[in-house]
This record gives C-alpha cells, structure tokens and sequence, in this order.
C-alpha cells in the first residue's frame, strides 16, 4: 500500500474544465508534504505484526521515494495498561512476532519519533476474521482472475480487508548439464546436482486497497470478490503458481477509511469520478492535532489459505532465446566474463571434439530474471 502515498494530499479542483490546455503546476512548499504514513492491522493471532512508518514526499518528485521513519519508539498498549514494543527491522518497518492481543481488551498504537513528535491511535476493539471458504480462479478475457469467498455465519463481520503473497516457479529456456569452469583443463565439466540452475522461484506481494462488504446484504456473504488479475501469458503461470490469502475483519470505520483512500487513489481518471477529499484516519500527532497524519489502526485476528494453480493449458508464455555453438578454442573468449553459459556438448560428426551449444545467461540461468533456486518448504 505504500506506493499509493506517493502523490497525495494536496489536491486541486480546476476552476474550468475547458479551454485551457496549460498544465498548472502549483507552488507548494515542500515543508506541506512531510507528512507521517503509518500501515499495519495489530494481529491478534499468532502470526507477527507488522507496522510500515513512513513520510509522504515533494508532489513533484524531487525526493522520488517514500522515506522510511528510522528509530521511532513504537508501542502497543492496551486499556488495561499492558504495553508491547515493536522492533525496527529496517528502515520504516516495525515488527512483533506475537503481541498475544486478548479480545477482552481495546488497544492503541504510540509513535515517538527521533524529532520529539508523539503520536497516539484511538483504541480499537479486536475483531475475530472468520475462516476462508475458498480462493477460486476462472479465465477472464484470456487473463486468470482470482477470487475470494468468506461468510460468517453469526454475521458480526461484515467488513473484511485482504493482502496476499505469491509464489512462483520458473524453468528457464534451457537445461545446462555442463558448466564453465577455468580450474578444468578442458575449461568445460559436468554440473553437480547443487549447481542446477533451471529451477527457481520468485516472490511478490499485494500492492493494492483489497477489501469488501457485506453490509448491504442480509447474510454476511462475500462470493467471488476479485482479489488479484494474471495477465494473459504473465510469467507467473508459467509452470506453477501459489497465492497465500490473508483476510482481516474490519469495523465500520476502519473500512470507510480505505474506501475513501481507494477513491483518492485509484478513481482520478476523469471530471466524472470522485473528487478528493483529505483522508485522515485514526492517529493523531499528540504535540499538534491540526498536523495531518495518514493511517488506520486496528486489530484483527488473521486467517489463511493457499492455493496452487498449474499452468493452463494454451497460457501464452514466451522468452525469446537463440543458441549459439561455441568451439573448444573460443571457450573461454566467451565464457570467462559470463556472456554465455555452455549448455551440452555437440560432439562434432566424424571426430572425437565436441562444440558446446550454448546461451545468454537469461535463458539458461533462472536467477538472471529474479528467481531464487531455494525450493519454498510448501512447495
């Protein structure tokens, strides 16, 4: 979510929707963009909280990335005076692996940064996510579309927000049995089962406001809500694919305060769409409640489900690879500095030396397009 803070909170509304043709670029101090961003739901289960501390940047760019807030003091404290340290792991990002929330209590988050400034959450009740029913794909105008589908059966929920991560594998274009190696007197040997580089897998999170609401319907019921769109011959169907699904109940406010930030963020298209409002949510600046700060806190217990999707029959992936056959006296001219990686020995017809067919590392090597060669333990 935190690319959507990029380029908000100082929005215009034109004067005139016509005859002008001029980009206005309006003169706005950079001391009106430093604004605090704080991302995280306080799991109450046994899964690890997460809380992402950040500033906004300059509107035109000039810092160019979300900063991270670094050596923040940052705790969650409960009405009955319990109090939980979250540990910076990197820049920005503060961690607990189990805060052990109990649904009796109401709880907050404190933010005390390097610069003196504290800020203070309202108290939020815990809300209890009911399970996953199911994490279900179709084909859709040659794209996979992914969905979920929850109900509570008590109909306490009514408003749910999901993340996800995903995982998955990638062959490359090639299966090298051999090896460069300079220590070799042929310069070229067989690989050994560990320095395999055919097979990896990559990984990637949800980047986008996922949530949804059965509060107009008479059951809580959520039935295929869209989560998460493959393209038509994306690289991540082809060989296998997994989405783990994570679901987090919302109350009323919190949900309001993420379909308001959506608007701001992803429906600014045209005159025709929502207008932007200033979003503020439940965190305030202690030492100064007129400063603007951006974020919702609350608390949620969190359930699960993974799914696996091989790859569909007629997907459309493609990676552009040629060959090339390199003779034994030109080896280490274009291996040595890694151009080409040798593939098989091309013994050559009538005689005892053989060529090796070989490849850009791309298309031979996984690791060149990201991928890791360590296996997922769920997989």
């Amino acid at each position: 979510m935190s690319k959507i803070f990029n380029i908000i909170w100082i929005f215009l509304l034109p004067a005139f929707f016509t005859g002008c043709k001029d980009k206005y670029f309006p003169e706005i101090p950079s001391t009106e963009t430093n604004f605090l961003v704080v991302e995280g739901v306080l799991n109450a289960g046994n899964e690890p909280t997460t809380v992402r501390i950040t500033r906004t940047y300059d509107i035109n760019g000039n810092i160019g990335n979300l900063r991270g807030e670094t050596n923040a003091v940052v705790t969650v404290e409960g009405n009955d005076n319990s109090s939980r340290p979250l540990t910076m792991a990197d820049a920005g990002t503060y961690q607990s692996s189990n805060l052990a929330l109990s649904a009796n209590n109401e709880y907050r988050l404190r933010i005390k940064t390097m610069d003196g400034k504290e800020y203070l959450s309202s108290y939020v009740k815990v809300k209890t996510s009911p399970e996953i029913d199911s994490v279900s794909y179709k084909p859709q105008d040659g794209n996979m579309q992914l969905y979920v589908n929850t109900h509570d059966p008590a109909n306490n929920t009514r408003y749910y927000k999901w993340s996800y991560e995903e995982t998955w594998e990638i062959n490359s274009y090639y299966y090298s049995t051999i090896i460069y190696d300079a220590n070799e007197p042929k310069l070229i040997r067989e690989r050994e089962p560990s320095e395999y580089i055919f097979r990896c897998w990559k990984y990637s999170k949800s980047g986008k406001i996922l949530f949804g609401s059965s509060a107009q319907l008479t059951s809580d019921v959520i039935f295929e809500q869209p989560i998460n769109r493959i393209p038509g011959g994306d690289e991540r169907l082809s060989v296998r694919y997994s989405i783990l699904l994570k679901q987090y109940a919302l109350d009323k406010d919190a949900y309001e305060f993420f379909d308001l930030m959506k608007k701001n963020t992803e429906s600014l298209g045209s005159i025709f769409d929502a207008q932007p409002s200033e979003i503020r949510g439940n965190i305030k600046c202690v030492n100064n409640p007129d400063e603007i700060v951006i974020g919702y806190v609350s608390a949620s217990t969190v359930t699960q489900k993974r799914i696996f999707i091989n790859r569909p029959s007629g997907w459309n992936f493609r990676q552009l690879c040629d060959t090339r056959l390199i003779t034994p006296d030109s080896v280490r001219y274009y291996m040595a500095k890694g151009d080409f990686i040798p593939i098989v020995e091309e013994p050559r017809m009538g005689s005892l030396i053989s060529d090796y067919l070989s490849s850009t590392p791309v298309c031979v090597d996984c690791r060149e397009r990201g991928g890791n060669l360590q296996k997922p333990a769920y997989w």
